[in-house]
């Protein structure tokens, strides 16, 4: 709880229709002084759900009083000091004889009043840089999400952003007809976290066998152990994949396969960002579409670590419940960023708040990449 914290009822001059609520975009404080309220579009919202009309403003200055007894209005106000001066807070004005409007005021400013605390948001972000470390030329802005279409997906079979132009997928699959095209008896290794279909379709040779886990590796049977080869699937956890391949390589020494320059390390990057997030995470906060692979990352390992998920379908949409902790994870998976955005604003508005961006990048040393890399 912020100790700095004021709730107080006021009477104004200010004139407020019936059947509707006046909300405060800032206000004057009699002994604060200027008060802004970053989050009173989610009230504007909350109010017009409510059947009540918004109509949001800045309060003049010099309305407010502790005692006016014959003021037309009554304003339900809640304030705090920012660490860096100033202050925020929330209010909502209505007619002092109209008992609906008073009530949802009052119950509105009562329940955001009681989550009011200094907090922390940690903000997941899709990667967005190409194999070797650079951003893509022309690329969407950082933490974006490519526009969805049925004939350009947002994302690769390996969970990068469509924007990127990732070629593990289409390694992967010269990789697989390679290996079968000479002959050997093939794996295909990990389990694909979200996006389309990885493999070609395939019109000669013999099927691979999936091993999506330990195991699954402890007890696949091989045919010819000296022409084994594995071939990693797109869009696994490098740091999964590891541990089936240690397992294999025990049972199987000769066991060869795909390079790993040309493994994909963007779902274990998502994986470590968001374990890392959510571990010091009392809540997670999911913006935008639960088929993005940074937000399936998040809401499985959310459910294993028993945390609270809450789908924040639009900024507006948070109700006091949800934000009651005091560090959030978001994964926002909105066009153009928009989601972290807003919703970065609106709780700016609801105590103080530090805003921290987790991210993990693994790419090739630039000065080390080989110019090619042959199969093992």
């Amino acid at each position: 709880m912020n100790r700095s914290v004021l709730s107080e009822v006021f009477r104004a001059t200010l004139r407020v229709p019936p059947g509707t609520l006046t909300v405060a975009t800032s206000f004057t404080h009699p002994a604060r002084g200027r008060v802004d309220c970053p989050a009173h579009g989610l009230l504007a919202a909350l109010t017009r759900n409510s059947g009540l009309a918004p109509r949001s403003r800045a309060l003049p200055a010099g309305c407010l009083h502790e005692h006016l007894p014959d003021a037309a209005t009554t304003v339900f106000a809640v304030t705090y000091e920012r660490p860096e001066g100033g202050h925020h807070g929330l209010a909502l004005a209505a007619d002092a004889k109209d008992s609906a409007a008073l009530a949802f005021a009052g119950r509105q400013i009562d329940s955001f009043r009681a989550v009011l605390r200094t907090r922390r948001l940690l903000y997941v972000m899709a990667p967005t840089t190409n194999v070797d470390g650079r951003a893509p030329a022309g690329s969407v802005p950082a933490g974006s999400v490519p526009a969805q279409t049925a004939a350009a997906p947002s994302w690769e079979s390996c969970g990068c952003p469509a924007t990127r132009a990732c070629p593990a997928t289409r390694n992967a699959n010269s990789a697989l007809h390679r290996f079968t095209d000479r002959g050997d008896e093939v794996v295909v290794v990990g389990s694909q976290a979200a996006g389309p279909p990885p493999w070609e379709a395939r019109t000669s040779g013999a099927a691979p066998v999936a091993v999506r886990s330990r195991q699954e590796a402890e007890s696949v049977a091989i045919g010819d152990p000296d022409r084994l080869a594995f071939v990693v699937t797109p869009g696994s956890v490098v740091s999964e994949v590891a541990a089936i391949l240690k397992v294999l390589r025990r049972r199987y020494p000769r066991l060869r396969g795909q390079h790993p320059s040309e493994w994909c390390y963007t779902m274990e990057d998502l994986h470590t960002a968001v374990a890392a997030a959510l571990s010091q995470s009392d809540t997670l906060l999911v913006a935008g579409r639960r088929s993005a692979p940074a937000v399936r990352t998040a809401v499985s390992q959310a459910a294993e670590a028993k945390l609270r998920v809450h789908d924040v379908t639009t900024p507006t949409s948070l109700r006091p419940q949800d934000i009651d902790a005091a560090t959030i994870t978001l994964v926002d998976a909105t066009p153009d960023g928009r989601g972290r955005r807003e919703i970065g604003r609106i709780m700016n508005g609801l105590g103080p708040a530090s805003h921290i961006r987790r991210e993990v990048r693994s790419y090739p040393e630039p000065l080390l990449v080989p110019r090619s890399a042959p199969a093992r």
